[in-house]
């Protein structure tokens, strides 16, 4: 079941927080690629965020392995993260909605995205996966409550005899 926020305007509104997979998905810049990705396979996640100095500047996802190394030929046992990250990291905070999370997944084209504190530190991460979940089963939240309703102000048979 998704967990709904506050109420915002008459609306239950879900906070991209809630949604958020509650994982350290972190590498240092000096890493090799082929460290990332084998931490990529063990975590089963498609992107982890690079750090320097316990500050993340980077992220480094599947299509930056597939794009920047495998179809270069790049020696992925030498090469760090941070020469194929892919930066600045476009995230989201914590208090965020899921729609705004949907819209700014949608207008850059990312499956993943990190959910960041104001103060950097790393809440977890969403995927397009969480938020088509939630979506579906707000959509049937709100079936349900609509046929609540519509029950609720049906005037009794009585009436019409």
């Amino acid at each position: 079941m998704v967990p709904m926020g506050e109420e915002v305007g008459g609306e239950v509104e879900i906070k991209v927080g809630s949604l958020a997979r509650r994982i350290n998905i972190m590498i240092d810049s000096e890493r090799t690629v082929r460290e990332a990705a084998i931490m990529m396979d063990r975590m089963n996640v498609g992107c982890l965020l690079v750090t320097k100095e316990d500050k993340i500047i980077g992220i480094v996802t599947e299509r930056d392995l597939v794009r920047r190394v495998l179809a270069t030929g790049i020696d992925h046992t030498s090469i760090k993260v941070k020469e194929i990250m892919s930066y600045p990291v476009i995230a989201i905070e914590p208090d965020s909605s899921l729609i705004d999370a949907v819209k700014l997944m949608a207008s850059h084209g990312f499956r993943r995205l990190p959910v960041i504190e104001k103060d950097g530190r790393l809440v977890g991460i969403v995927t397009i996966n969480e938020l088509a979940e939630a979506l579906a089963e707000t959509r049937e939240l709100c079936r349900e409550l609509l046929e609540m309703m519509m029950k609720a102000t049906k005037p009794p048979e009585s009436m019409y005899q």
